[in-house]
């Protein structure tokens, strides 16, 4: 792999907590504008992961570099919004006594600041950015409804499009169909997808229909450390990933 081709690469990342080793010399490569799914048991590693990458724990050992740049340990603010990494959490997180509308206009990039707030303006250009969004995110016709008043499968939208409209380089999506119907779990598959190319994403899941649906690369976490990496094919042949993990699904 080209090192212009990488946006995302840990080497050796480890971190341990009190004794206890969390990640242990995990080394990943993530191709910009890839689509990478992270999959393990209970305790494998992969919300510790995110959280090194995003910068809520410090590595014990180990770097992440990102488009070029070594952020280890820096503060999970800077991570989001100089170097665009943005993350949606398991939960949906919106405001629920404001529109669809508003939750998008508030997270759109551009306006983090005091003076930028004061001097706002709903220009045309701010306009078209936030329907792009709705419409990615199937919320269109939703938009004057309170994030309240949606169902549990729209609010994940409304965050994802929350995340989006950061314009983040890297999406990170923590279980993004928890909680979501048969039907809905297949829609997010295929806006993640839509998404891929114009953002690099990582996506971490258990469902394995979904991640049947949606991978293009898989990486397995087990007790902190890689276990394998491959396609969905090539995962789902591994006997050593049949053993610790798909023999559960």
């Amino acid at each position: 792999m080209k090192a212009e081709e990488v946006l995302l690469e840990t080497r050796n990342l480890s971190v341990e907590f009190n004794g206890f080793r969390a990640l242990t010399n995990i080394n990943m490569k993530v191709r910009r504008g890839e689509l990478r799914v992270i999959i393990g048991p209970n305790g494998a590693g992969k919300t510790t992961f995110m959280d090194l990458v995003t910068g809520r724990t410090k590595p014990t050992e180990g770097s992440v570099i990102f488009d070029g740049i070594n952020i280890t340990g820096k503060a999970t603010a800077e991570i989001a919004g100089k170097y665009k990494i943005g993350r949606k959490f398991q939960g949906p997180n919106v405001f629920d006594n404001m529109s669809v509308k508003e939750n998008i206009e508030i997270a759109l990039e551009g306006f983090e600041t005091l003076l930028q707030c004061i001097l706002f303006k709903k220009s045309r250009a701010f306009k078209e950015r936030v329907n792009e969004i709705l419409n990615k995110i199937d919320l269109y016709d939703y938009r004057h409804f309170a994030a309240g008043d949606l169902s549990h499968g729209q609010r994940q939208w409304l965050e994802m499009g929350m995340v989006i409209a950061q314009n983040p380089k890297l999406i990170i999506l923590d279980e993004p169909t928890a909680g979501m119907t048969a039907r809905e779990t297949y829609k997010t598959g295929e806006m993640i997808k839509k998404l891929q190319g114009e953002h690099t994403i990582i996506v971490v899941e258990h469902d394995m229909d979904f991640v049947r649906q949606v991978a293009e690369y898989v990486t397995v976490l087990n007790y902190g450390e890689l276990l394998a990496e491959g396609t969905m094919e090539e995962i789902q042949e591994n006997q050593e990933v049949i053993a610790v993990y798909l023999k559960e699904d």
